[in-house]
């Protein structure tokens, strides 16, 4: 069972990175021209990390592994924010750790 405190430092640095990455994209982008490929890779930064999160998740393919994912794409699809659904995949993924495991 993974600790407590390991699994919050874990969110943090995810949200950390994902928000960083939007900075990133803000303050580079423009610098681009719209068309660029440099400003294809910045706006699709967000989108990867948010897939690398619920790929992690996939790997004990449990049900509730399972039903994170999908609160992280459906928090994500009703609100637009990467940050929103990754929050949302992995606050259920850590209370099914922690309380229900």
């Amino acid at each position: 069972m993974p600790d407590f405190a390991a699994s919050v430092i874990g969110i943090l640095v995810l949200a950390t990175a994902t928000y960083l990455t939007r900075l990133a994209g803000y303050f580079l982008g423009g610098h681009f021209r719209p068309d660029s490929v440099a400003s294809r890779v910045l706006d699709t930064l967000p989108g990867a990390a948010l897939a690398g999160v619920l790929a992690l998740s996939l790997s004990g393919v449990a049900l509730i592994d399972l039903l994170a994912v999908a609160a992280g794409i459906i928090a994500f699809l009703l609100t637009g924010r990467t940050l929103v659904g990754i929050l949302g995949g992995l606050a259920l993924a850590v209370a099914n750790a922690h309380w229900f495991a």
